[in-house]
């Protein structure tokens, strides 16, 4: 379950903010950038736990990682969320 309290905050600063479903444990934090010159905030997910929790529901990780790149990434929607991957 995402946790509640990030989600109801994200929901209160932005309630058009998208968030994706069965990846709550990849839920990480909130996030802001003035890319509309209003200031948004977003959903912020972590690319590793993205992928293994769609290991954890039974893909494989070449399964995980094209499901992210054409079903997650490929999103490109002005509310999609922040993703970060440590280099």
């Amino acid at each position: 379950m995402m946790n509640e309290k990030l989600a109801e905050k994200l929901f209160e600063l932005n309630p058009e903010a998208i968030t994706y479903d069965g990846l709550d444990s990849a839920l990480i934090d909130i996030g802001h950038h003035n890319n509309t010159g209003t200031g948004t905030y977003y959903a912020v997910y972590d690319y590793e736990l993205i992928i293994a929790e769609l290991i954890k529901q039974g893909m494989t990780r070449l399964e995980a990682i094209e499901y992210y790149d054409f079903n997650i990434a490929g999103l490109g929607h002005t509310q999609s969320p922040i993703i970060i991957r440590v280099i």
